[in-house]
């Protein structure tokens, strides 16, 4: 990948994951947190297999691609011709 590909990718799984936090943050305030009927677990198992949970995994691997993906390397011209490598 180009430093410029990387770089786009990176970007976009960062935009998902962003998006997905927002939409996490708008399913937490719709709950009545001064009741004694909310549970921390609870709303991660309503949250996992949502829409808001695999846009935030998409942006993880997204991420991950982008991060981890090795850059292309350019080919170096030599300048001496091969009688004068070193062996």
């Amino acid at each position: 990948m180009t430093i410029l590909q990387r770089t786009i990718v990176v970007l976009i799984g960062t935009q998902l994951a962003a998006s997905a936090v927002i939409l996490f943050i708008f399913d937490l305030n719709s709950y009545n947190h001064f009741s004694g009927s909310f549970s921390w677990l609870h709303f991660l198992k309503e949250l996992v297999g949502g829409f808001s949970f695999y846009l935030f995994s998409a942006g993880l691997f997204f991420l991950l691609i982008g991060l981890c993906a090795p850059s292309r390397r350019k080919k170096r011209i030599s300048v001496h011709g091969k009688e004068n490598s070193l062996k």
